[in-house]
């Protein structure tokens, strides 16, 4: 059981928690299956069920990594979540669900500082498309995005190198870290242990790992806890994708620095706040548009464009293209 006392509670948890401390104790959730939720208060760890004025509510969704008013009472089997807190940050995206492919909100995790964008160098390589969508969706979601690129001892050096070049020229401002599951000493050039995360990882805070099935996210997650918290699983040789071998949300503490959620496997990642997504991960561009000779210049062909003179090609490309919902 993670200790109460590393969740990252903030003075502004403890604050919207007031009106509900006389009746509940604070708690952070801290797993999530298809069962009820397991919610950590400090004084154990239980599983918990909606009170019924949340069930009434469309926001009713509850996520790992949220903070709720938990109330314990006796004779009852299961703990009740009273209110579900404001949440800092929610990383979301829209799930069609059903036979009529509804479309509904789906919120993976709650309060988190940084999101772990994680691809495997192997099989078909970098995929730019889905790395440029989960990025801006990411930063819609006002987390801070990481590119992780896993399995570089598994391809040819020069496989690393285009994809480091690849991802400095199309995001700049995003933090790369290039993996392999081999010691420090014999790592190739450009390329870390797991450990490398724990630089984004402060104590207190909260990181998401997201990829597909078979990138290799619960083996990061064990080698950064130094145990097998994760069950791994093998992927399918012909294109290296892998199964669900996880199957629920769950966050675990990473000894001596902060909080990390593992999650199944993602391929899509539906950009919810496009706006945001893209003034935080293009933020040249926004400043860049202000100089420009026409008010609404398009960035495409219009003279005295200054974002096509100081923005390299490639990277502006994806910006219009992400601003057309067209990558």
């Amino acid at each position: 059981m993670i200790d109460f006392d590393q969740l990252g509670c903030t003075s502004s948890v403890r604050k919207a928690f007031k009106p509900y401390e006389k009746s509940c104790t604070l708690g952070r959730v801290v797993s999530l299956d298809r069962g009820y939720p397991l919610v950590n208060n400090g004084a154990g760890e239980f599983r918990a069920e909606l009170a019924t004025t949340i069930k009434k509510r469309d926001d009713s969704i509850v996520a790992v990594g949220d903070w709720v008013a938990l109330r314990l009472e006796s004779g009852h089997e299961k703990a009740i979540i009273q209110e579900v807190l404001p949440r800092a940050t929610e990383i979301a995206r829209i799930k069609r669900v059903g036979r009529e492919k509804q479309v509904r909100r789906q919120v993976l995790a709650a309060n988190v500082d940084v999101v772990f964008i994680c691809q495997s160098l192997t099989g078909s390589g970098l995929d730019e498309r889905l790395l440029m969508r989960q990025m801006v969706a990411v930063c819609g979601c006002k987390a801070t995005p990481v590119f992780v690129l896993t399995k570089c001892d598994d391809v040819e050096q020069t496989v690393v190198n285009d994809a480091r070049e690849r991802c400095a020229e199309l995001a700049p401002n995003i933090a790369l870290v290039c993996l392999a599951q081999v010691p420090a000493d014999a790592c190739p050039e450009g390329v870390q242990t797991p450990k490398a995360l724990r630089q984004f990882l402060p104590a207190g805070s909260t990181a998401l790992l997201l990829g597909e099935s078979g990138v290799g996210k619960s083996t990061l997650t064990n080698a950064l806890v130094g145990e097998e918290v994760f069950a791994t699983g093998s992927v399918r040789e012909r294109d290296d994708k892998g199964r669900h071998t996880t199957v629920a949300r769950r966050m675990v503490q990473v000894p001596g620095a902060g909080l990390l959620i593992d999650a199944p496997g993602l391929r899509t990642m539906q950009i919810l706040d496009l706006e945001t997504g893209l003034s935080r991960a293009f933020p040249e561009i926004g400043e860049y548009a202000q100089q420009c000779r026409f008010a609404n210049c398009s960035h495409t062909s219009e003279p005295g464009c200054e974002v096509r003179e100081h923005v390299l090609p490639d990277r502006l490309n994806v910006y219009l293209h992400l601003s057309e919902n067209r990558l």
